[in-house]
């Protein structure tokens, strides 16, 4: 698991009371699925659980705080890492790297690709997790069912 020693538990705080106050979105989830630029593939999050440390899990591949989220015409609930979410304000000193990231990220795929995905990982809810943070051998499609091997 990749220890990220960059945020504090501090900023880790500060950053989820920002998301509590403002209107809150899961920057290009749904991109691959609808064009990039369309605003439906940045979902709004209609509601968070944020409970105390004791009650959070770690997002699998960083160790990073998960919040349970529920989007807007959407009854799952979803477990996202706290720095997955962002407000609306693009230019937000909380919210701007997170934009900056996922911005680059979304131009250095094709338009009908995605970079997140939903995991089932034991903690009962899915959780939102970034196509990056999986290791290569997640992509490795001599595994994949679809094949035609054995077809006559």
């Amino acid at each position: 698991m990749t220890e990220n020693t960059t945020t504090t538990p501090q900023a880790t705080e500060e950053h989820i009371a920002h998301l509590v106050e403002t209107k809150t979105v899961v920057p290009y989830l749904y991109a691959g699925h609808v064009d990039h630029d369309d605003p439906a593939a940045t979902p709004t999050v209609e509601r968070m659980a944020v409970s105390g440390r004791s009650h959070r899990h770690p997002y699998p591949f960083t160790g990073k705080p998960l919040i349970a989220i529920q989007l807007e015409d959407d009854s799952r609930v979803l477990l996202a890492a706290f720095d997955r979410l962002a407000c609306t304000d693009t230019t937000c000193a909380t919210c701007d790297s997170i934009w900056e990231d996922y911005q680059s990220e979304i131009n250095a795929v094709p338009e009908d690709a995605s970079i997140s995905g939903l995991m089932e990982a034991g903690l009962g809810d899915p959780v939102i997790i970034d196509a990056r943070d999986l290791p290569p051998e997640a992509f490795d499609e001599s595994d994949d069912s679809t094949s035609d091997e054995g077809e006559q």
